[in-house]
């Protein structure tokens, strides 16, 4: 039944649609295949370009948002021509609704189906792309489509599995190479060796083999891969390094203060009393807290910009309690970066130093 459905989706999106085909014409096509998964307008199951009051000014209008009986948002549909490629900008745009309506879920429908999601289970900051589904006829992946978003049988506990086993098929090729690196390792060698000598056990004694395993060598390396030996040295000055970063349990004392602040309370600290130090307005604040002293997340960012961002995330990797967020001379509200480590804390140490505080490690 649901690769029956499927293939009536391919004939609405793909079959029998012109190649130029308008994305006013195409949406018509869409609200077809909707139908297919039983999702109906005139239930109130499917919001066609919806206007959403975000903050005081602003408003956002995606293409479909579908609801649940009870008319709670359920995931957000953005579409685009079929003709055009599906990229960045279009994905970012979908990305953007998924947040500002704190969705989990977002579809992306052109030459192809893409699933998007965003929440806990993933560390990414963006969503996520879980699957690429094309427009093939009895297409294995379509099936699981319509089973997971039509109406009859849509389930968040269902999309979360699928998720996670999506999230685990994506994550393959890291335990791949983790797996490698254990079975190369001396250790691992080391276990070889008294495997060969328990397989032997029931032909030979055990000083005997002990004797023979300590007359040859048992070397395991990645085919093709081996690596010279400068980068081997670099590897582990790497790992080393990486060990250490693990344990760093440094404290940090601002002009001889009682208080020992962990590294990210260290940062809070340091933004708030430049503050009292200099008020300056937000523009200002983040020239002098460059983005790139912190790196991927940036040192401070505007409240609302976080609470957008990570909308769907319990994590919002910045301070956000009542007496952490802090306002500008301008009268914006921004928040400190929690995401601090070894790597990046010298930065806002050197920059403290810079601006007159007496930084303390212990």
């Amino acid at each position: 039944m649901n690769i029956e459905k499927w293939n009536e989706i391919c004939f609405y999106l793909f079959e029998n649609i012109k190649s130029d085909i308008s994305e006013s014409d195409f949406e018509q096509n869409v609200i077809q295949a909707l139908r297919v998964l039983d999702w109906k307008e005139f239930l109130g199951d499917i919001q066609i370009r919806p206007s959403f009051q975000i903050g005081a000014s602003n408003r956002i209008m995606p293409d479909f948002v579908i609801n649940s009986t009870e008319k709670k948002k359920l995931f957000v549909i953005e579409i685009k021509q079929p003709s055009l490629p599906l990229n960045t900008n279009f994905q970012q745009q979908l990305f953007s609704y998924m947040r500002q309506l704190k969705l989990q879920y977002g579809i992306l429908i052109g030459q192809v189906i893409q699933i998007f999601y965003d929440g806990d289970l993933t560390d990414h900051d963006d969503p996520v792309l879980l699957e690429t589904i094309e427009f093939n006829t009895d297409n294995l992946r379509g099936e699981k489509f319509v089973e997971l978003f039509s109406k009859e049988d849509f389930q968040l506990y269902r999309l979360k599995e699928y998720t996670l086993n999506s999230l685990k098929k994506l994550n393959r090729k890291a335990d791949q190479k983790k797996l490698q690196q254990k079975i190369i390792s001396s250790e691992f060698q080391s276990q070889v060796s008294e495997l060969i000598k328990q397989n032997f056990l029931n032909q030979f004694d055990a000083e005997l083999i002990d004797n023979v395993l300590n007359e040859i060598s048992i070397s395991i390396t990645l085919k093709n891969k081996t690596k010279p030996v400068a980068n081997k040295v670099q590897d582990l000055i790497k790992e080393r390094t990486q060990s250490i970063s693990t344990r760093d349990k440094t404290k940090y004392i601002i002009n001889n203060r009682d208080r020992r602040l962990a590294k990210n309370r260290f940062v809070l600290e340091v933004v708030k009393l430049s503050l009292l130090q200099q008020p300056r307005d937000f523009n200002s604040l983040k020239n002098l807290f460059k983005d790139e002293l912190q790196g991927s997340t940036g040192v401070i960012n505007k409240l609302e910009s976080v609470l957008i961002k990570y909308a769907n995330k319990g994590n919002k990797r910045h301070f956000i309690g009542d007496n952490e967020i802090l306002t500008s001379s301008d009268k914006v509200q921004f928040v400190v970066s929690t995401e601090w480590g070894r790597d990046n804390i010298k930065n806002i140490v050197d920059l403290a130093r810079e601006l007159g505080f007496e930084i303390t490690e212990v």
